[in-house]
């Protein structure tokens, strides 16, 4: 079986393939005049981050380049990504200034949200959780990079927070879209990383997100996601999970598989400048 029907097999609504347009990715049927995805990773595929090689800055930005392109001709002047540090902070981009972006791009910041046209934001994964909410309108969008420590700190629920107090937007007018991250099956972990989340109010009564085997101790990140974004919120049917490992499967790249020598995937999102779709 080729890779395109390997794909297509796994996909449900709201979740496509596109592997024409640019870089392949995991299209997301998002509301209104948004593009939103989750691109593929692995062998072959177009890295957006850390790629091995000599060539691998002129590789990099010549993937980002397409995947603009791809999203269409004038929709998005830049993709703008922050310094990721698994933490919680969320960063709001207020305007398309290129001062502005500049300094968003040398921040440390886990999330990113905007209600300006033009821009495309974005976070890289290799394992960790990568969301992306969009208020059901497409008024305004938030993309969120969600590891353990990230999820420890409950950086999901701080994103919606961020919603309401900048945009008026409450947790049950978001639609959330999670994409690939290691599985149920492969996140192996200490004692004590079930310690961190055994004491959070969204998963008091419950120990449905972890397990322990014969090998050891296992967490379900996108179970623990859920259970806090339910917890502030926004309603179950707004949740919309990829259910692919990145571990287990050869179109991801994952840190722990590949002993930290990896690419990234992006979760990206953005209001495009003109209303036509592609």
């Amino acid at each position: 079986m080729n890779l395109k029907n390997r794909l297509v097999e796994r996909l449900k609504y709201p979740f496509s393939l596109d592997m024409e347009s640019g870089p392949a990715y995991f299209k997301v049927a998002a509301p209104g005049p948004v593009a939103a995805g989750f691109t593929l990773g692995g062998t072959g595929a177009a890295a957006l981050a850390e790629a091995p090689g000599p060539e691998a800055d002129a590789t990099l930005a010549e993937n980002r380049r397409a995947l603009l392109e791809g999203l269409g001709r004038d929709s998005f002047s830049t993709l703008l990504t922050a310094r990721q540090v698994h933490g919680k902070r969320s960063l709001t981009v207020a305007d398309c200034h290129p001062a502005t972006l500049a300094g968003v791009a040398a921040s440390e910041a886990d999330a990113l949200l905007t209600d300006q046209a033009g821009v495309l934001l974005g976070v890289l994964t290799a394992d960790c959780l990568p969301l992306i909410m969009v208020e059901r309108q497409g008024r305004a969008v938030a993309v969120v990079h969600a590891g353990w420590r990230g999820l420890a700190q409950a950086i999901g629920p701080a994103a919606v927070a961020e919603f309401e107090c900048r945009f008026g937007v409450a947790a049950d007018e978001l639609e959330v879209y999670v994409g690939p991250a290691i599985g149920f099956c492969c996140f192996q972990v200490g004692l004590e990383v079930i310690d961190c989340f055994r004491g959070q109010a969204a998963l008091a009564g419950s120990e449905a997100w972890w397990r322990q085997r014969p090998s050891g101790y296992y967490v379900d990140l996108t179970a623990i996601q859920k259970a806090q974004l339910l917890q502030v919120g926004v309603p179950a049917e707004n949740v919309h999970v990829l259910d692919i490992c990145t571990c287990c499967h050869d179109f991801c790249f994952s840190y722990r598989r590949d002993h930290a020598i990896s690419g990234r995937q992006l979760a990206f999102v953005g209001i495009r400048e003109n209303t036509v779709s592609v």
